[in-house]
């Protein structure tokens, strides 16, 4: 073959792999589609503010707790709410048939509890009935460190 020859062929088959991979790139390119993004997460649920206090109660010469729950943030009813001592040493949990709260009024329960020094858990459980939230369904935990025995 001369090299008149073999340019000609050169010239064709870099002909054809430009077209190649233009027409690669084309339809890489147009089956991007907006459409084919993913949607945005929901947003995460409220969750309103609550804190947890105590005293400290001699009911018989044997120190006792006595807890009290605050919603800093809005009125709400209470579901349920779940006490766990430290350590797992026990776990009580009220219904609240219905009960609301109001924003900063602090709910106590109906018994006191040992005076066990760690870290209390409260798992609240409720609905929002005041706020741009009214009628949100809520799981809420907060803790309340007690020192000593």
């Amino acid at each position: 073959m001369t090299n008149s020859k073999l340019n000609g062929m050169n010239a064709k088959n870099l002909l054809k792999l430009i077209g190649v991979v233009l027409l690669s790139m084309t339809m890489v390119y147009g089956s991007c589609n907006k459409d084919d993004d993913p949607e945005p997460p929901p947003p995460a649920p409220y969750v309103p503010g609550f804190s947890a206090t105590y005293y400290s109660v001699d009911a018989g010469g044997v120190q006792v707790l006595d807890f009290y729950i605050t919603c800093t943030t809005d009125d709400w009813e209470m579901i349920k709410v779940e006490v766990v001592a430290p350590g797992g040493a026990g776990t009580e949990t009220f219904t609240g048939n219905g009960t609301i709260q109001l924003k900063g009024d602090p709910f106590t329960f109906t018994e006191y509890f040992p005076k066990l020094g760690g870290s209390w858990t409260f798992n609240i459980t409720g609905n929002v009935k005041s706020g741009t939230h009214v009628g949100e369904s809520f799981t809420v935990s907060t803790s309340l460190s007690i020192s000593g025995k």
